[in-house]
């Protein structure tokens, strides 16, 4: 399945469009009067026990409680993954006075039973139609054993890698950040279940990288990075929104009234329902803007915040809060109506529940195998590739294979597992034996260290293994457990003595390929200077061992780019590429923005990876856009396929305005396009870009178009080649978008 996504007001619409199942559903902003009519009639006859059930998340664990379903004082449930538990559940709640069926949703981050690459790999394929394939697998499998919402996507933009979280996100880039959000969105309720948008908004900008901290984000930053992905996610059919953790300018995500009430629900009309992260609402004490647990929830709900996660203050004090009237009892309808609304529009109401016997046989199938293979091999990253080193056959015959990652299952699933187990798992150790045993060279296996790598103690028995090998594979990285919430880092090369086992095996001699497992871009500065052949698999899923030995043996050519810049040092953290020009832009004079211990430039750029082939571009065509509504930029580019094997070229267009009324980013990703190759093939690639893309908002919030010179750059990676540019004349009144407007 291949969609053209270069043109991003067709995609984010196509994707809007595809979501809607039936007439009876409505995309938010707009109200079917027959679910209205069936909320109306419902609210009014619930108590208030029963609205702030509704307001509340629960924690399933295997002693739940069904007299909690029975009671319907409680809305939905998270991490229940049982199908026998959950029928039991729900049929409780149907049993309930009021019959309300309860939302149930766990953290189906990138893969219920079948595992994909993680969501910063996802990314890296640059390829929205795959995203969108692996969440529908993703929902398909949730939707058997009876769940009807995931707690992701995270469609945070982050600059940052010693934030741990960036392995749940698409980066840096706020327009692949976008397309990812859409994509995952559609295809999750294509797969059966809805998303929630997370964290809102600016938790990927944690001050330090450090996890929970606050962030200090300009409002025009706001708008023309930090919010785009939720707005393209809401666009695509996300109909629940997290607030996020952190302070945002000083207030806490989860009290903001300007961003969950003046700019979510009523400048883009969002009509779904805000919920809390875990805890975050009695957190308001700790953040020092609540003193009490009552003025706790008082803030957060009157903020926007539709939904307690976990922490049960709604129920527990808004009941005084609504008698003393502190708080309105409008107010709470609304919270009530849009949590009916979401599960009315669901069909919770009007559909069987799964037949959780059913359940097994939809988890874990061929097909999603094989989705799942191919989802590794288009997400791995060919750092470098000296002498054509890969792919390995038919070229070397006995083969060392070191590090206890590669025999590792959570290493390949990766953090947030859902319900996924290790015996699923196809590490690089069994896929790499596997074809050895199939024939053609000899493998031996050298664990080295665990994945942790906190002792010398295997090292020697390494180093003689690769010492007896034609060719040393090294699997390093970090370990599952490190790239997940809470794991910020200081320090981004190699963990503990990985790097020290790395330089041993290069000593040897012998041709040293490094696989590496990670969650984040990480500082590789000696392997990039000193090993031939890197290969940056993230954390590849439940068949990443043998999308690993598909690239490492020439079945595919690597074809994935890096969602996020990887720095050379920790001390050029934040780097990224679409950076403001600076008064004094650096050079070789010391007054300028310059670093004089380290080069200012990355160890890799955003956008880049290598291929087993190589690509020509020729005959570049602009066409400026008209100015008026319709006007669209278009690119045009013979792309060739110059080397003796098929792959894929990721085309990326940048975009840069020379003059504005505010200093703009050197320049901006505004479309790309993914194209497969085969050798001596050639192909014309046309790119488009309407002209409300170009513009950016001002210190007020409006948004606007301004006239000048833009320059064009066309290439593989955001150090593209200038190709042209194009002017849009004074004199001219620009259409505006909406505030990030994506549709």
């Amino acid at each position: 399945m291949r969609l053209d996504f270069s043109l991003v007001a067709v995609a984010v619409l196509s994707l809007s469009t595809v979501v809607q199942p039936s007439a009876q559903e409505t995309r938010p902003g707009g109200a079917d009067a027959g679910i209205e009519r069936r909320i109306d009639a419902l609210v009014e006859r619930m108590t208030l026990e029963e609205k702030l059930g509704q307001m509340s998340q629960g924690g399933w664990a295997p002693d739940f409680d069904l007299k909690e379903a029975e009671s319907g004082i409680i809305g939905s449930l998270t991490n229940a993954d049982d199908p026998a538990a959950i029928a039991k559940i729900q049929a409780a709640a149907r049993r309930s006075r009021l019959g309300i069926p309860i939302l149930m949703t766990h953290n189906v981050i990138h893969g219920f039973r079948t595992l994909f690459p993680v969501p910063i790999g996802m990314a890296a394929s640059f390829d929205p139609a795959l995203v969108r394939e692996t969440a529908r697998w993703a929902g398909r499998e949730s939707a058997a054993v009876g769940l009807h919402w995931t707690l992701a996507p995270m469609v945070d933009i982050s600059r940052d890698p010693r934030w741990g979280r960036v392995v749940e996100g698409a980066g840096e880039d706020v327009f692949l950040g976008s397309m990812m959000a859409a994509a995952q969105v559609t295809g999750l309720r294509e797969g059966g279940i809805i998303a929630s948008l997370k964290h809102y908004v600016g938790y990927g900008a944690a001050e330090a990288g450090r996890d929970y901290n606050s962030t200090s984000i300009p409002p025009v930053e706001l708008r023309d990075i930090y919010l785009p992905p939720f707005h393209a996610g809401i666009a695509a059919g996300g109909a629940t929104i997290m607030a996020a953790f952190n302070a945002l300018n000083g207030t806490p995500a989860t009290a903001n009234r300007w961003t969950l009430d003046q700019v979510l629900k009523r400048e883009w009309g969002f009509d779904g329902f805000v919920i809390s992260d875990w805890d975050s609402i009695i957190e308001l004490m700790k953040h020092g803007v609540a003193g009490s647990r009552a003025e706790a929830a008082e803030k957060a709900l009157m903020a926007g915040v539709d939904v307690d996660m976990a922490g049960e203050l709604f129920r527990d004090e808004l009941p005084a809060l609504v008698k003393a009237g502190r708080v309105p009892m409008a107010r709470i309808d609304d919270a009530v109506r849009r949590v009916l609304r979401v599960k009315f529009r669901l069909g919770l109401f009007d559909r069987p529940d799964p037949d959780p016997a059913a359940a097994d046989a939809q988890l874990l199938t061929p097909a999603a195998r094989e989705a799942a293979r191919r989802a590794a091999r288009e997400t791995i990253v060919l750092l470098r590739n000296d002498g054509d080193l890969l792919p390995l056959a038919p070229k070397a015959k006995r083969i060392a294979l070191v590090g206890g990652a590669a025999a590792d299952p959570s290493d390949h699933m990766g953090s947030w597992g859902a319900a996924a187990r290790q015996g699923d798992t196809v590490t690089t150790l069994a896929a790499l034996q596997a074809r050895a045993s199939a024939g053609g060279y000899a493998l031996t296996y050298a664990r080295g260290c665990a994945d942790d790598c906190t002792s010398t103690e295997g090292f020697d028995e390494a180093v003689q293994r690769a010492s007896e090998a034609d060719l040393v594979i090294a699997v390093l990285g970090e370990p599952w457990y490190m790239t997940a919430e809470g794991t910020s880092r200081t320090r981004l090369g190699l963990p503990n003595r990985q790097q020290e086992l790395l330089e041993r095996l290069v000593a040897t001699g012998k041709p040293v390929v490094l696989v590496v497992f990670a969650g984040r871009p990480m500082a590789l500065t000696w392997a990039a200077e000193h090993v031939p052949a890197i290969l940056y698999a993230w954390a590849p899923g439940t068949e990443g061992g043998n999308g690993i030995a598909d690239l490492l043996f020439g079945d595919a050519s690597p074809s994935a780019r890096l969602p996020m810049t990887m720095p050379r040092a920790v001390g050029q953290i934040p780097v990224y590429y679409d950076h403001l020009p600076t008064g004094r832009p650096a050079t070789d004079d010391r007054y300028s923005s310059r670093y004089i211990d380290e080069e200012n430039a990355p160890l890799y750029p955003f956008g880049y990876g290598l291929s087993y082939t190589r690509f020509a571009y020729s005959d570049v065509a602009i066409t400026a856009p008209k100015p008026d509504r319709e006007g669209v930029l278009e690119v045009a580019v013979t792309v060739a396929n110059t080397g003796a094997r098929a792959g894929k070229d990721v085309v990326q267009l940048y975009v840069r305005d020379l003059v504005a009324s505010r200093s703009r980013p050197i320049r901006q990703l505004k479309a790309f396009d993914k194209v497969a190759l085969a050798p001596g093939e050639s192909r014309r690639v046309t790119l488009r870009v309407p002209i409300d893309r170009l513009g950016f908002h001002a210190e007020e919030g409006g948004y606007q178009v301004e006239p000048g010179r833009f320059e064009v750059y066309l290439g593989g990676d955001s150090r593209a080649p200038m190709v042209g540019g194009f002017e849009l004349p004074t004199g001219v009144d620009y259409p505006g978008a909406p505030p990030v407007r994506l549709d």
